[in-house]
C-alpha cells in the first residue's frame, strides 16, 4: 500500500522540475515454498549497499526523523505529505534505503483497522509528527500545507462542538414561548368554564 501511495507522491514530484529526483519504495514479493517448514516468505531486491536510516521511532514512540541530505529532507516531505493526504489518518514512522530507494516501511493509523490495516498508535505520536516536523523547500514545492496551520482549525472546531449545546440552550426558549401562546391550558382558561356557566343560569 505505501508503494502506491509513494507511486502518486512521486507523479506528483515529477510535475515541478525543481525537486529533482523522487523516491521510490521498492517492491517486495510474497513467495511459495513448498517444501520449508515456513512455506511463505517475502523477498526484495538487493540494494547492494549500507541501508541508512531517513526515519524511525524508538522504543518510547519518539519520532526520530534526520533532515541533513536531500533524501532525508524528500523523506521529510513524503512523511507529511502522505499524513495530508490520508487527512492525518496515516503516519510513516519508519523508512531507511539505499539514496532514493526506500525499504522496511513502518506506518501507523489513528484508528485500528483503516485502510485494512491492523496496527494502530496512540494519539501522542500524531501530536508529536504536527509539533516537531519543520517543513522545508521539498514541503513547499509540492503545496503542503505547514501543519502548525492545521492544528489551529481544531480550536474553532473544539468551540464548535460546544454550538449544538448552545444551540439548544438559546432556542429552547423559542418552543416554550410558542407552546404558552398555543397552549391548551391557556384555551381552556380563556373558555368559561361549565360550573360558571351553571352558577350564571342559577
Amino acid at each position: 500500500m505505501i508503494r502506491e501511495y509513494c507511486k502518486i507522491f512521486a507523479a506528483e514530484a515529477r510535475v515541478n522540475e525543481n525537486f529533482g529526483f523522487s523516491l521510490e519504495v521498492i517492491p517486495r514479493y510474497l513467495i511459495y515454498r513448498p517444501a520449508n517448514s515456513v512455506p511463505y516468505a517475502t523477498v526484495e531486491a538487493d540494494l547492494k549497499s549500507q541501508c541508512l536510516k531517513y526515519c524511525t521511532m524508538d522504543p518510547k514512540g519518539k519520532l526520530i526523523t534526520q533532515t541533513g541530505s536531500e533524501v532525508e529532507q524528500k523523506c521529510s516531505t513524503f512523511q507529511h505529505w502522505i499524513h495530508q493526504w490520508t487527512h492525518g489518518n496515516l503516519l510513516v514512522t519508519q523508512m531507511e534505503g539505499v539514496e532514493c530507494k526506500l525499504t522496511n516501511i513502518g506506518v501507523v493509523t489513528k484508528s485500528k483497522g483503516y485502510q485494512g490495516l491492523t496496527e494502530s498508535s496512540s494519539p501522542e505520536v500524531f501530536e508529536q509528527f504536527l509539533t516537531h516536523h519543520q517543513c522545508n523547500y521539498y514541503c513547499g514545492l509540492l503545496g503542503l500545507v505547514p501543519l502548525k496551520t492545521l492544528e489551529s482549525p481544531q480550536q474553532p472546531k473544539m468551540k464548535g462542538s460546544r454550538s449544538p449545546l448552545l444551540t439548544r440552550k438559546l432556542g429552547s426558549s423559542s418552543p416554550q414561548t410558542q407552546r404558552k401562546g398555543h397552549s391548551p391550558q391557556m384555551s381552556r382558561k380563556a373558555n368559561s368554564s361549565p360550573k360558571v356557566a351553571r352558577k350564571a343560569q342559577e
